[in-house]
């Protein structure tokens, strides 16, 4: 198993890849199915206490493609509304922390307004650089795999 800042770069070169795959041309990431899913990855929904290094990378490197407005209410310490700038779709962003040491970010879709085009999302979603926190969810939910397999899932080869 690599050192985790190794992983760490790796997943972020990456993704920095995969974003620039995104915005090629007319398409955007809203209408990668796999996108929505990493982004999406929510410790709430497992009943667990974790963060998605991809999720966070992932949202980080995307958010220059999107109009950011802040929300006054929301369930997260932070609340955003995200409309992408190519195709409309809008996202609400939400940050938590859940205790001194875990935090974490989500993206979750609330209209997307283009069209599907990319591989259907599948689970176990697999990461490479893995989950951080207190509690995890079962591996038939997410699971640590090697590069190449996160790499050829997340391209959607």
């Amino acid at each position: 198993m690599e050192d985790f800042q190794i992983r760490y770069n790796r997943t972020s070169e990456l993704l920095e890849k995969v974003t620039e795959k995104y915005y090629q041309g007319d398409s955007c990431a809203c209408q990668h199915p796999r996108f929505i899913q990493i982004v999406g990855i929510n410790c709430v929904d497992f009943g667990k206490s974790f963060k998605a290094w991809e999720t966070t990378l992932l949202i980080s490197k995307v958010k220059k493609n999107f109009e950011v407005e802040t929300l006054e209410k929301g369930t997260e310490n932070s609340n955003e509304k995200w409309t992408c700038k190519k195709c409309k779709s809008e996202f609400n962003f939400g940050w938590s922390d859940f205790s001194i040491a875990v935090e974490r970010e989500v993206l979750l879709p609330i209209g997307i307004k283009t069209t599907e085009n990319g591989k259907k999302a599948e689970k176990p979603i697999p990461l490479f650089a893995g989950l951080y926190g207190h509690s995890y969810p079962s591996k038939k939910e997410i699971d640590s795999v090697e590069f190449e397999t996160f790499e050829k899932y997340i391209m959607e080869k």
